[in-house]
């Protein structure tokens, strides 16, 4: 089927009074002009898949639509100058473009172009039809196809009117092989003419006329002479009958004074258009996995935190025999829906076609995805220019695939049962997660991001016994690099009331590789419980005595006293036995009386009976010493109620 790719909606834009026509279509147009408002004859016979009836445009298949300036609007064309003839405008040196201004009789409004196959006979067929600004007058209608694209000074999509002026020849890069066909509508004529060019550029020929007969084309007009169509058969002319794919990269349609080589061109539709070619490739992808299977419709998940994935592409090829050559060049986008990778994104290189015939499928090497979200794919088949078989690509949303967040394990443990005034503890294990993006998210060597992050928080609920109760505590936000335990300093706390407590944990979650999660929400997890309980007290008593003694002295006449005191406790009633202290002597001095006391610390915690065996040894002559006596006697008994 002839080619007629890449077809965008055609656009008129004018600047300083200045019309540009922005056509991109897959073919030069040719138009014809007829010369008067009814045909003076029968048209051609043969019209192929197309209907050549005078109806225009035909409808089957719709043909592209191409505005074209018209009125009193310059619009850019060749100079009028001998250097600017059909036969050698090839060799014009620059500036060799001006605006012009064409007469009504050769200056078009719209054109319609489209291809189409014969299914009976499988040849391709061109279709062309034009609109014009006056609907009588007479002329020549060319439309030139030539097999290489014109020359980059000629970007008639970017460059001004001033640059293309300075730069552009669009012909310069015509060569043998190169084709014009021509329709003389002198005398209502119906008459279509092919010429081709020979020889060593910049040396060409432009061969004789060649008139196309009833079996390889038709023409005709519109009933009101505005209008007119035609079909060519282009594999019977051009291709001469060979199935081999050959294409043609850059189209100048025009109007023209007659059918010489010495003929000036009139109007001239001067565009980037796409090659025509009677050769199709389609190039269909399909996103894989790293492992070549196919992406499931609900997509992959980040796993660990970079998956890897593939895209594979089938290049058919419709028309023509060849050996599949050429390459396919893979891109892959993140982009949110409903965009597509259209243009741009991370090149994951190309494969080369092998294989004996078309369609040939190719896998694009690995690249590695390292971060949740819609990624497409792009596939560009760079066409074989060699045997004339034009480029495709896919990018439609069958390359879009899902990559999905995972959503991690948190399982956690509380410390155990307390009393009451002792803090309590929990730990929380975190598994499960994905590394965050790397920088870029599309790489080619698997490289992965940080550990995930995020903050993992500890709740505690109670007292009670069924239910979480009420939230008693909230830890401080805990800190996440990755898979781990996460527990104390953060979540302690110390319980006012006895009781049943459950802890619960809560995990941020690390956009957007990682979802959050949390654990005994429901506080129904019995290994989050913690008690918190009192013990019953106990109370043992021990009495003890501490004892001492005392003694006064007293002398009715001989001075003041002198002397020491002496005390003695034994443990029986009559000053027998081993002393359960050592005997404690005191000072006695001053006028009488005197009193002094023994200064004991040692308590005694068994019970018996004790005495007392006191004494006074004088120093004064004048007064006699007391000796030692049991004076005191005492029971004791000690009862600490010991159960």
């Amino acid at each position: 089927m002839l080619a007629l790719s890449n077809t965008p909606r055609m656009q008129k834009s004018c600047r300083r009074g200045v019309v540009r026509r922005r056509i991109g279509i897959a073919a030069a147009l040719v138009l014809g002009l007829a010369t008067a408002l009814v045909p003076a004859g029968p048209a051609l016979a043969a019209d192929g898949p197309f209907t050549i009836d005078g109806t225009v445009p035909d409808t089957s298949p719709a043909p592209a639509e191409l505005p074209d300036p018209f009125g009193n609007v310059k619009e850019l064309g060749p100079k009028n100058a001998s250097t600017t003839k059909i036969g050698v405008i090839h060799s014009a040196a620059v500036p060799m473009l001006d605006l012009t201004n064409p007469n009504a009789q050769v200056d078009l409004r719209r054109a319609w172009l489209a291809t189409a196959r014969d299914s009976g006979t499988q040849h391709d067929w061109l279709y062309f039809a034009w609109e014009r600004d006056k609907n009588t007058g007479s002329g020549f209608i060319a439309y030139e196809f030539m097999q290489d694209p014109a020359p980059a000074a000629c970007d008639y999509a970017s460059a001004t009117d001033a640059q293309l002026i300075a730069s552009c020849n669009p012909w310069a890069n015509r060569r043998a092989g190169d084709f014009m066909i021509l329709w003389d509508q002198q005398g209502n004529s119906l008459d279509l003419f092919l010429r081709t060019w020979t020889g060593t550029a910049p040396n060409l020929t432009l061969g004789a006329p060649v008139q196309l007969n009833a079996s390889v084309s038709q023409a005709a007009y519109s009933a009101d002479g505005f209008r007119g169509e035609a079909a060519v058969d282009l594999t019977a002319t051009i291709f001469g009958g060979s199935t081999a794919c050959r294409s043609f990269a850059n189209t100048i349609p025009s109007t023209v004074t007659g059918n010489s080589d010495t003929a000036d061109y009139k109007d001239t539709i001067l565009q980037q258009a796409p090659p025509i070619t009677n050769c199709t490739s389609t190039t269909v992808t399909t996103p894989k996995t790293g492992a070549g299977a196919n992406v499931p419709g609900t997509g992959l998940s980040i796993g660990t935190g970079v998956v890897a994935v593939k895209d594979q592409a089938v290049v058919s090829l419709t028309g023509g025999t060849a050996t599949p050559a050429g390459s396919v060049a893979f891109f892959l986008c993140k982009v949110d829906a409903p965009g597509t990778c259209s243009s741009g994104g991370t090149s994951v290189g190309s494969v080369s076609l092998s294989g004996a015939s078309y369609p040939a499928t190719v896998t694009s090497a690995t690249a590695y995805v390292t971060s949740a979200g819609r990624y497409c794919w792009r596939g560009v088949f760079s066409g074989d220019s060699a045997n004339g078989i034009p480029g495709s690509s896919d990018s439609n949303t069958g390359e879009c695939f899902l990559v999905n967040a995972v959503t991690p394990t948190l399982s956690t443990s509380a410390g155990a049962d307390k009393l009451l005034g002792q803090a309590v503890t929990d730990s929380a294990t975190l598994s499960g997660t994905a590394t965050q993006p790397a920088n870029p998210v599309i790489n080619l060597t698997g490289t992965g991001g940080a550990p995930a992050g995020g903050t993992i928080t500890f709740k505690l609920y109670g007292p009670s016994d069924s239910g979480c109760g009420s939230l008693v505590y909230t830890s401080p936000a805990v800190t996440v690099s990755g898979d781990n335990t996460y527990d104390s300093p953060a979540p302690q706390f110390v319980p006012a009331a006895t009781g049943n407590y459950h802890w619960v944990a809560v995990y941020s979650g690390s956009s957007p590789n990682t979802n959050g999660t949390d654990h005994n929400t429901a506080c129904d997890d019995t290994g989050e419980d913690v008690t918190v309980s009192s013990v019953p007290s106990t109370m043992t008593t021990a009495q003890r005595w501490v004892p001492n003694d005392s003694a006064t002295i007293s002398a009715s006449a001989g001075g003041a006293l002198s002397g020491t005191a002496s005390f003695t406790l034994y443990p029986t009633s009559d000053c027998t036995g081993t002393p359960v202290l050592p005997t404690e002597t005191r000072p006695v001095s001053g006028a009488s009386p005197q009193t002094v006391s023994t200064t004991n610390t040692t308590a005694i915690t068994a019970s018996g009976s004790f005495s007392w065996s006191v004494g006074y040894d004088s120093d004064n002559p004048a007064q006699d010493d007391i000796p030692a006596g049991c004076h005191e006697t005492s029971s004791l008994t000690i009862d600490n109620n010991v159960p």
